[in-house]
């Protein structure tokens, strides 16, 4: 089976599973190797009204992992509507300077945009 035909059936697979949620989000997001270490600091003091924006807006459990060898940040959170808790964030101001701030940390383009993970599995 060609690329193409096992990216068309994955698809497939996709978007006809039962197993996604609307509860749960995992995403990616790729740091700049020489930034990595500046990145992992920053995040060990996220600025109260920032934490206290994402409650707000319905995010819990969140979560960030890294791959420091490459600079790959998987992250997960769950919400009682992941589409609605990403609207609210994108509204909150401390969420628009955060992100300003994050950008520098980022491999570009598009390493700081979420590349939402679909979801294909799993177990309560």
């Amino acid at each position: 089976m060609g690329k193409d035909a096992v990216e068309k059936r994955a698809r497939q697979i996709l978007d006809s599973t039962s197993q996604k949620s609307s509860h749960r989000r995992c995403f990616l997001l790729r740091v700049k190797p020489e930034r990595l270490d500046e990145y992992l600091d920053v995040h060990q003091a996220v600025w109260a009204e920032m934490r206290q924006a994402l409650t707000e807006a319905g995010w819990r459990n969140y979560s960030l992992f890294v791959q420091v060898e490459t600079g790959m940040v998987v992250g997960y959170y769950e919400a009682e509507d992941v589409a609605e808790a990403d609207r609210a964030m994108a509204a909150k101001e401390v969420n628009t300077r955060w992100q300003a701030e994050m950008a520098q940390y980022f491999v570009q383009p598009n390493g700081g945009t979420n590349k939402v993970l679909p979801q294909y599995f799993y177990l309560p």
